[in-house]
């Protein structure tokens, strides 16, 4: 297999970082485009995961159908948080209890199979404040249909 199987898929121009549009507050249908793990390349290496999606429906104005809108979370001070984050995401897309979402399942998800791509999920995003008075997006997901 050439390591540039898949070439004809792809398009020309990659999206960076920057580009990245993060879910804003509102009621949205998303289908899972990608999900993946990984350590970030800056700083501490501080371990992360994200959703890739594509908008079926929205409920923010400035998000519309067919857009590409991201999910991240990351291992910060408090560990549990993160997994919670993973767990609970794991646990709507898969429609599954939450006591089965465990790190081999999280692992396959994140793999090279891909397996929760297609599926969709409903995410309900809201603003809170930080102790430190900035506002960070809380995402609440659960399986769609």
């Amino acid at each position: 297999m050439s390591v540039y199987e898949g070439i004809e898929e792809v398009t020309s121009q990659r999206r960076s970082q920057g580009d990245t549009v993060w879910i804003p507050p509102g009621k949205f249908e998303l289908e899972i485009v990608r999900v993946k793990d990984g350590k970030a390349d800056q700083g501490e290496g501080r371990p992360y995961f994200v959703a890739d999606f594509e908008v079926i429906s929205s409920s923010n104005p400035h998000v519309e159908v067919g857009d590409q809108i991201s999910w991240m979370t990351t291992k910060g001070k408090f560990k549990q948080y993160f997994l919670q984050d993973v767990k609970n995401f794991i646990a709507a897309a898969t429609a599954s209890n939450t006591n089965d979402v465990t790190a081999d399942v999280v692992s396959e998800c994140t793999s090279d199979n891909q397996p929760l791509v297609g599926m969709v999920v409903m995410a309900d995003a809201y603003n809170k404040p930080s102790k430190q008075g900035n506002d960070f997006t809380v995402v609440n997901y659960r399986r769609a249909r």
